[in-house]
This record gives structure tokens, C-alpha cells and sequence, in this order.
């Protein structure tokens, strides 16, 4: 009798485990894409005032950002130092593909972020400025839609992980 209530409390508490660790992915892309938003705004600021280069704006960018779009400047200011004959573009591309793989964006994330790596060192200051705003709205959708998402599908996945641990126990013992 002991055992067949220690086996429903294991159960019951990995499959909520679970249902928690499907639930934070929605929490975790809503904060990324916060934390993007942020990022953009300053990679507009230090484009338009600073008049640095780009391998030095990415570095800046990429230290001042959280870790997961922080290791996306960083890694492309890398590349660029490297000076290996590729366009921003192919860099850009390159570098958002391998390290989107480690985190929660989805693909249309993805996309909008690879559209950034078009316009940027390409064109003059107030063209890339506009282009760095019309993806920081497309982000600001981006992120209000996560929120929806995250207040949905946070409750679902929790409930649902516990409820299947309650199924299990039922079915099993």
C-alpha cells in the first residue's frame, strides 16, 4: 500500500514536471522577445549616433543584451572581425540559424530576425533606423501574441501535466 502511494506521488509529480517545462517555454519566448525589443532599440541608438562599425556596434549590442540574443551580436561581430570575404548578409544568416537553435523562438521569429541582416551596413543611417523600427514593430506584434499565447497555453500545459499524472495513477494502480 506504502509503495502504490510513493509510485502515484512520483507519477504524478514528473508528469506536472512536465507540463511546467512545456508551460516556461511560452515564458521564456515571451521574455526573449521583450529582451529583443530592448536590444533592437539599442542597436537603432548606437547606429544612428554612434557612427561606429558594425563589428564594433554588434560587440556592444552583444554585451550590453541578454545571453540568448547577446551570443547572436557577438557571434556575428566575431565573423566580421574575421574578415573571411562574406557579405553582413551571409554572416548574418549564418550566425542567427546556428544560434536560433538554442533557443525558444519560433520560425517566424527567426525569419523576421534573418530580414534584420538585409538593410544593415548597407544603406545609410536614417534608411537602416527605419528598417531597425519596422522589425521592432513586427517584434512588438511578435511579443503581444506570445503574451496571448503564454497566458493560454501556460494554464493548459501545467493542468494538462497533472491531470495525465492523475490518469496514470488511475489507470495503473
Amino acid at each position: 500500500m506504502l509503495f502504490k502511494f510513493i509510485y502515484s506521488i512520483i507519477i504524478i509529480g514528473c508528469s506536472s514536471l512536465l507540463g511546467f517545462i512545456f508551460a516556461n517555454t511560452y515564458v521564456e519566448r515571451s521574455k526573449l522577445l521583450n529582451s529583443l525589443l530592448s536590444t533592437l532599440q539599442m542597436l537603432e541608438t548606437e547606429i544612428v549616433y554612434g557612427a561606429t562599425p558594425i563589428p564594433v556596434i554588434m560587440q556592444k549590442v552583444g554585451h550590453k543584451s541578454k545571453k540568448e540574443i547577446g551570443d547572436i551580436f557577438l557571434s556575428a561581430a566575431d565573423l566580421l572581425n574575421l574578415n573571411l570575404g562574406q557579405t553582413f548578409d551571409e554572416i548574418w544568416c549564418s550566425v542567427v540559424t546556428q544560434e536560433t537553435k538554442h533557443t525558444c523562438f519560433n520560425r517566424e521569429d527567426t525569419d523576421l530576425l534573418l530580414s534584420l541582416g538585409k538593410n544593415l551596413g548597407i544603406s545609410n543611417c536614417e534608411d537602416q533606423m527605419k528598417h531597425i523600427r519596422l522589425i521592432q514593430e513586427e517584434f512588438k506584434r511578435h511579443y503581444e501574441l506570445a503574451l496571448v499565447e503564454q497566458n493560454k497555453n501556460t494554464k493548459l500545459f501545467k493542468n494538462l501535466g497533472f491531470l495525465l499524472g492523475m490518469t496514470i495513477v488511475i489507470i495503473v494502480l
